[in-house]
């Protein structure tokens, strides 16, 4: 009983303790919140008592705070509060005012441990610096944009590379008859690996079912009324019994098993194979090896051989070779592109004047982009028979340079003529655009579709304004602006023809004022090609309701340009750009220049004797023998 009576009365005594700290904190905080008007300075002073109050050297404090100690902690507090509010104040109003110099000095020479020292962030956020419209996850990433692009044109390089080595397994070991089964093999596989599919589809299916019902099963075997716990364990363990399908036979039944089909109509697989393998070796045929040169023929046209390049493998084959090559170039392997586009040559043939490819340009672009003119010179003699602009104009400008520019032995004005005009006879729109570039280019328009577009037909006016358009540095008008006096050479030799005329050639390989006038009737048999290529075209459509879009839109509009171009050569023919005298000023030797200026005064002068000489000799019916003293004596006087 002493004991019990004394621990109430010890917690009696802590009951009023409490009760007379908790009066005197809600005596204060009215106060508190009058003068600071913070949530912060409440949520502080309402803090339980801490360690603080304890009594120190082990000796503990009987009771509890003071009233006075009390008011002075609170008011050390408040002071604090003070403080540094006035600070955020402070802090705030020089961030808008300018700061003095006086400000300075009391700000440095306050103590270390009193500065506030803003915390630097030395690490950028890189997300600030990424524009709006990319995607963050490839821009913040370890490689860069070259990088990226690198990677995805070494993967491109390497599935097309997959693509050419299988086919050329297959073509190297061609076999007809396989070939002939392989459509239905191919279905057969596309067909089996649907319904294996399938099959996986419902077996999943039937899995998650069998789930949902074990599932199920569990749920009625856990809540079932009057059920023991040996039949909830049965239930759960309950499988059903294997079938015959499962048995594994041991010993004498395995063999006996295997073989029980065994009769004399048994047929050895070993030699069956054997058999096969020997009749197929009889049926291969190298494609690569028997049709090297006629890669991109039909049967119909080629009917001097017996074995005929088989379509359309072939043809693909061309076209996956010249895709790797493609992409060896884009990438600058120059030596894995030259050999791609070589093997397509070969493949293809060098005596066709078409190609089915664009390995011929491409290879002559990449040796004038590494400047080798030595093998541009091999290949174009080679491809004497092409009549692509893009051979036949690269032929002329790598002569002009070694004529005119490099000077060398066998390079002469008369040669650099005439692959000049073996190259206007091929397409005559390209030498206009050459002669009046500033012209022709403010005439046209939409070039940039026909320059994506690409591969159009040799000497049509749509490979015309490729070429000229295509002002890349590696091929096409770029190469003639970088290549000094080029332009001006071209201008000077179809002015020196338009202007002779009644110029008689007796050589063919000569430019002739016919050449250059051809023009006007090789563009109207391309516009009407081009309308009856699109009503027919327009005809299918109406007659054929299944066709969808029986015209291409994207096919680039013939007449269009054809209308440009008519307008670019009426205003130079309304400005008398084509009356006016050859210039030489592209001439690097004086001598040649006083040459070139001579020849052609002699030149005129002998058709204006030869018209004077033409007229009198009809007019009077004189003999010959006083035309030519006449003659001699005006050649002297000239």
């Amino acid at each position: 009983r002493i004991v019990f009576k004394k621990q109430n009365e010890r917690k009696t005594d802590t009951a009023i303790r409490r009760s007379t700290y908790d009066n005197r904190k809600c005596s204060i905080i009215p106060y508190l919140a009058n003068s600071l008007n913070t949530s912060r300075t409440l949520a502080t002073i309402t803090m339980a008592k801490t360690k603080s109050s304890r009594g120190k050297g082990g000796k503990k404090q009987c009771g509890g705070w003071s009233n006075a100690e009390h008011d002075a902690r609170t008011a050390k507090r408040i002071a604090s509060l003070n403080k540094k509010r006035q600070r955020q104040l402070q802090h705030d109003d020089v961030d808008d005012a300018p700061v003095s110099n006086e400000t300075k000095k009391v700000a440095s020479s306050a103590p270390s441990n009193r500065k506030r020292q803003i915390k630097k962030r030395h690490r950028t956020n890189l997300s600030s610096h990424v524009p709006d419209d990319t995607y963050k996850r490839s821009f913040l990433s370890h490689d860069n944009l070259d990088q990226i692009e690198s990677s995805k044109l070494r993967l491109a390089i390497s599935q097309t590379q997959r693509k050419v080595d299988a086919l050329r397994m297959r073509l190297e070991k061609w076999d007809p008859a396989e070939e002939a089964k392989r459509p239905d093999q191919e279905e057969e596989a596309d067909h089996l690996k649907r319904v294996k599919l399938y099959s996986e589809n419902m077996k999943l299916d039937e899995d998650a079912r069998k789930i949902a019902q074990h599932d199920q099963n569990l749920l009625n075997a856990k809540r079932g009324i009057n059920n023991s716990h040996h039949r909830r364990k049965a239930n759960l363990k309950k499988k059903p019994r294997p079938g015959p399908e499962t048995w594994k036979l041991r010993g004498a039944a395995r063999p006996a098993w295997e073989v029980y089909d065994f009769d004399t109509r048994y047929v050895d697989p070993h030699i069956k194979a054997k058999e096969e393998a020997a009749e197929k070796a009889t049926r291969i045929r190298n494609v690569i090896a028997l049709c090297r040169g006629r890669f991109a023929l039909d049967s119909d046209d080629d009917d001097k051989h017996d074995f005929h390049p088989p379509q359309p493998q072939c043809r693909e084959f061309l076209s996956s070779l010249t895709q790797l090559g493609s992409l060896h170039l884009e990438k600058k392997n120059y030596s894995s592109a030259r050999k791609a586009f070589l093997e397509v040559l070969e493949l293809e043939g060098t005596s066709w004047p078409y190609s089915i490819t664009n390995a011929r340009t491409q290879l002559m672009n990449m040796y004038l982009e590494t400047n080798r003119p030595a093998s541009a010179r091999r290949l174009w003699e080679q491809l004497e028979n092409d009549g692509s602009a893009w051979i036949r104009y690269s032929a002329a400008l790598i002569e002009y340079v070694s004529w005119n520019l490099l000077q060398e032995k066998g390079s002469t004005a008369e040669t650099a003529e005439k692959l000049l005009t073996k190259a206007i006879r091929g397409n005559v729109y390209v030498a206009f655009f050459l002669g009046w570039r500033d012209t022709m280019d403010n005439a046209m328009e939409y070039t940039e579709e026909l320059v994506e577009y690409g591969d159009c037909d040799s000497g049509s006016i749509l490979e015309a304004i490729e070429y000229a358009c295509s002002t890349g540095e590696d091929k096409g008008m770029g190469m003639w602006e970088g290549t000094e006096g080029s332009l001006e050479w071209v201008r000077s030799v179809i002015l020196r023809v338009l202007n002779d005329d009644d110029r008689v050639c007796a050589d063919q390989d000569s430019l002739t004022k016919a050449d250059l006038l051809s023009w006007e009737t090789k563009l109207s048999k391309e516009e009407e090609s081009f309308d009856e290529k699109r009503n027919e075209q327009e005809e299918i459509q109406k007659t054929e309701d299944d066709i969808e879009g029986g015209r291409n839109d994207q096919e680039p509009d013939l007449l269009m340009y054809a209308g440009m171009f008519r307008t670019g050569m009426d205003w130079l023919q309304d400005a008398g750009d084509f009356l006016k005298s050859p210039s030489y000023a592209y001439l690097n030797d004086v001598e040649k220049k006083e040459e070139e200026m001579l020849d052609t005064h002699i030149n005129q002068g002998d058709m204006k004797i030869q018209n004077v000489n033409d007229s009198s000799s009809g007019a009077t019916g004189g003999d010959d023998e006083d035309s030519e003293t006449e003659t001699e004596s005006d050649d002297d006087s000239s």
